[in-house]
């Protein structure tokens, strides 16, 4: 035989018919098949008869005819199977007999070679004929309902995949909702700490469960690349975004094509050069814009003036379908600017946006708000409540006022002369900033950069400044700041010897430094009085501050009593000291690198900021390290501060200004509670420029700031009550949202894996950290399936645990291991495609699931749901009973019904009535019905 034509040896179960020389035609299904060189012989079970007999392959024909299902098996050993599908037709074609498969997993109808198809037995076949499988069917028909179901819920969610954070409910209903709506055109603008960041990356997660995200380009403030890029990684597990500019330059624009997980900077990418190649680098799935109330268009009269990076957004417009804006302040008391954001999202909405104010409600399908006030656990629990913020006023010394005066004089020659020199003079009044925001921090922070400033004007040295930071990480700008290398000649005549002056005073203040000897005998003495071993977080924004407070508690309570975190370390080293100071440590000190990213609520509620932020928000966030889901205890804020001197009595007034708005805007609310102090003081911090006011104290006097702090709240007040009053239509987190559907929880998860690993003979060989830690041993047929050679493995399904614990294995959905258990129990050979319950399902007759599917207006799959279908004995359905996800948590016992064809039908048909209507009812513009797929059913006893 020649070789190149050497036929396709069809597989087991694969139906032939065969015309006989008399003209008859008999079809059956393949038994087997032999190549015997010269020849293919068939050996074929001839339907309808006992008959079974071998015969040439050359005399068979395809046999399959449309609507029987079958099973797709690959002759090649690297194509993965395209499933389980339904015949359409067949043809000849080249002379090969070929078969239309519609596959609705894949969504996909392809015409396949007979050969590779095996008829078989789907649930609906089964059901109708009333095949109730083997002896333990109802517990394979339970782990094959959990596989489904964890996946889509994880789909629809992102909250089941490779995560380092315990996902809560207002962040999984808003991608649930997202994804859901079908369009993924959306501003969130959830409140400031309700984890924007981390619902960005369970979106990601989950577009990328459902293999519809090839390329996602992120575009943040400069400051904040690093940032997302931490956060991907260390949360997310995306550990392939990569910072345009940092991790790879762009030599002509065909390289764009090269990357497709990127982040850049907006200010970088909006201008010419490279905005020009950005714009050939071709579609993206997805364009994420952070802070997104950066890009700035006014509109005065008739004529529209919109920012660099506006244009920068509209161009990128023409280069995705799919644009998510994220910011908490969207709004910011102008109208024109809040509607060119919502342009932008959905331009074919323009002339809706244009007459937003008579109808406000459009903007439920655009934009998503959570608030702190309103958002809760899993339980219902209202997560953000229990703080108390106290202020530890020291009274200084008159040394210290003394110092102050000098420092005062320094500052006001610093920014005249900056002043004299225009706009080249900014670089010296930036220095005089810094310098005195570490003089607010401690005596020994302003004392090191004095003595610094002083060296290098005695040595003549060159150079800038190494970090620009308008790049730099906004989380540790101060660090930045303190590091600032200054020009090597003296801003104004005689900077040299009134410096000297100043550091002499200096040393003499930290011989006698009153704000460090009240913070460690009237705050922490006391703290510890009530409780040795109770743990104090304390946050200073600059590490000179840091070390001085390490050393000086040390000396106090014993060698390794205190860790550190800062921008220096890398994460595995942040993540060490964490781990020794919920362990073993007491004191954790921390500059703005700790301000966002790290939790310590389970071990720690008493806080200490040593200094105050410039930056309210800053203030918000350092909180949110211990006021966070989790923390049992009541949290304790101690703000220290020294109203003597002339920039923390700005500070304060500046804050005590800040809460009586809050608490103004507060008052207000008809659904007033004490979160919602938190959350209007995070927008009011956002929209006043603290740093500006606070420059101007200096020159303008105590009564000019005043009035500017003034000013400037009374704008943020009203902008955040028209922001409000908005915001009232957005959509928002609705437990009821996801009442018709499966919701599934941690404890399905665990219920799965413990079925699933009784099913593979996975041994559980120990258990310990309350049953949340396994020693498993995997059989060698598992072993061999996943190609690892060791057997021993530590796994949990606890994140927190996980994280703490390098060397266990997390069973997310991520999981190599979790992949092959979903995998083995979703596959036709598995079973469970058909059942008889015993009990746990009361008014059920019968029990179908089914997979629900919807596509966009160009058929690309949009969203999938895992619906069970309860059956009454008189034909009523219920969609997802709650009964059935509780029944899902505990092992299913097989049990006995008698089954009639007729009736079977009935209900059969009553289930695709029922799944009919439900995908009717979650069509809207965005969504069009797509298939339904019948995973299994069962009969319940």
């Amino acid at each position: 035989m020649n070789r190149k034509t050497r036929p396709i040896l069809p597989v087991r179960h694969a139906w032939v018919k065969q015309v006989r020389p008399d003209g008859t035609e008999r079809s059956g299904r393949v038994k087997s098949a032999i190549d015997r060189g010269d020849q293919v012989d068939v050996t074929v079970a001839w339907h309808g008869t006992n008959d079974t007999s071998t015969v040439p392959l050359s005399t068979l024909r395809c046999g399959f005819r449309p609507m029987m299902e079958v099973q797709d098996l690959p002759a090649s050993r690297t194509r993965k199977t395209m499933g389980e599908g339904v015949v359409l037709k067949t043809r000849t074609l080249g002379g090969r007999d070929q078969v239309l498969v519609d596959f609705p997993q894949a969504g996909k109808q392809l015409w396949l070679p007979y050969e590779n198809l095996k008829q078989i037995k789907g649930s609906k076949h089964r059901f109708i004929l009333g095949d109730r499988g083997p002896a333990d069917s109802a517990e394979r028909f339970r782990l094959k309902s959990l596989a489904h179901a964890l996946e889509m819920w994880n789909e629809n969610t992102g909250s089941l995949s490779h995560l380092e954070i315990d996902p809560l409910p207002h962040q999984i209903h808003l991608v649930h909702h997202i994804l859901a709506s079908g369009n993924l055109n959306w501003l969130i603008a959830d409140d400031v700490g309700l984890g924007k960041t981390i619902e960005t990356g369970m979106l990601l997660a989950a577009l990328k469960q459902r293999d519809s995200l090839k390329r996602v380009l992120l575009v943040t403030p400069a400051g904040l690349t690093k940032q997302w890029q931490d956060e991907l990684n260390y949360k997310f597990k995306m550990g392939e975004f990569l910072i345009y500019g940092d991790d790879f330059h762009i030599n002509e624009p065909r390289h764009w094509k090269m990357y497709d997980y990127v982040i850049a900077s907006m200010d970088r990418l909006k201008e010419e050069r490279h905005l020009e190649a950005l714009q050939q680098a071709g579609g993206w799935d997805l364009i994420v814009f952070d802070e997104a109330h950066r890009l700035s268009r006014r509109q005065y009269g008739m004529k529209l003036d919109a920012s660099q990076r506006f244009q920068l957004a509209a161009q990128l417009r023409h280069q995705t379908d799919a644009m998510v804006l994220l910011t908490a302040t969207p709004h910011q008391g102008m109208q024109d600017k809040f509607q060119a954001l919502l342009e932008l999202l959905r331009p074919e909405r323009k002339e809706e946006i244009t007459t937003l104010a008579l109808n406000p409600e459009i903007i439920g399908d655009m934009v998503f708000r959570n608030n702190k006030a309103d958002v809760t656990d899993a339980d219902g629990n209202f997560i953000f409540n229990g703080k108390t913020t106290r202020a530890l006023t020291v009274a200084v010394s008159e040394a210290a006022i003394a110092f102050d005066e000098t420092l005062q004089d320094y500052l006001r020659k610093g920014y005249a002369a900056g002043a004299a020199l225009g706009f080249k003079g900014n670089a010296i009044g930036f220095v005089m900033t810094v310098y005195r925001k570490l003089a607010a921090s401690s005596v020994a922070a302003i004392h090191n950069a004095l003595i610094n400033r002083r060296t290098r004007l005695q040595n003549q040295g060159g150079g800038d400044n190494d970090q620009d930071l308008a790049e730099a990480d906004q989380r540790f700008a101060g660090e930045w700041e303190e590091q600032l290398q200054t020009e090597a000649q003296e801003f104004f005549d005689g900077e040299l010897e009134l410096l000297d002056a100043l550091i002499d005073e200096a040393e003499r203040l930290r011989a006698d430094d009153r704000k460090l000897q009240h913070f460690l005998d009237e705050l922490i003495e006391t703290i510890l009085a009530g409780n040795p071993d109770e743990k104090v977080l304390i946050f200073s924004e600059y590490r000179s501050t840091q070390s001085y407070l390490k050393e000086a508690l040390e000396a106090r309570f014993g060698a390794g009593c205190v860790e550190q975190i800062n921008g220096s370390m890398p994460h595995p080293l942040r993540r060490q000291a964490i781990a020794r100071f919920e362990e073993s440590a007491q004191f954790l000190i921390s500059t703005e690198a700790g301000g966002e990213g790290i939790n310590l609520q389970r071990n720690c509620h008493i806080m200490a900021n040593y200094d105050l932020p410039w930056n309210p928000m800053r203030l918000v966030q350092r909180i949110g390290r211990l006021y966070r889901y989790g923390q049992r205890e009541r949290v304790v804020v101690f703000n220290i501060h020294s109203p003597d001197t002339a920039d923390e009595r700005i500070m304060e007034m500046m804050y005590s200004r800040i809460d009586q708005v809050v608490a103004d805007l507060a008052g207000v609310s008809p659904e007033y509670n004490p979160q919602l102090h938190d959350d209007i003081l995070g927008e009011v911090a956002d929209l006043v420029d603290v740093t500006q006011i606070l420059e101007e104290a200096t020159t303008a006097g105590i009564d000019r700031t005043q009035q500017r702090i003034d000013e400037a709240l009374a704008r943020a007040k009203a902008a955040t009550k028209k922001q409000h009053e908005l915001f009232e239509h957005a959509a928002s987190f609705d437990p009821n949202e996801t009442r018709n559907e499966l919701r599934i929880t941690a404890e399905h998860g665990e219920a799965f894996v413990i079925g699933m690993f009784r099913q593979l003979g996975i041994e559980i060989l120990d258990t310990s950290h309350n049953g949340r830690l396994w020693q498993i041993r995997l059989p060698e047929a598992v072993q061999t399936a996943l190609g690892i050679a060791r057997g021993r493995h530590e796994v949990t399904l606890d994140r927190i645990l996980a994280v703490n614990r390098p060397n266990t294995h997390m069973l997310d959905l991520d999981s190599y291991l979790m992949r092959y258990l979903l995998q083995q129990a979703k596959s036709y050979d598995f079973m469970g495609l058909s059942a008889v319950i015993r009990g746990g399902l009361p008014d059920s007759a019968a029990l179908i699931t089914s997979l629900l599917r919807w596509q966009n207006d160009q058929g690309q799959r949009r969203r999938q749901e895992y619906t069970a279908f309860g059956i009454a004995s008189d034909g009523r359905v219920r969609v997802n009973p709650e009964a059935f996800g509780e029944w899902l948590k505990q092992p299913a016992e097989t049990g006995e019904v008698a089954t009639d064809r007729q009736r079977n039908e009935c209900w059969f048909k009553a289930a695709e009535q029922a799944a009919d209507r439900r995908l009717a009812e979650v069509s809207n513009r965005h969504l069009h019905p797509e298939n339904m797929q019948w995973i299994s059913g069962a009969w319940v006893e």
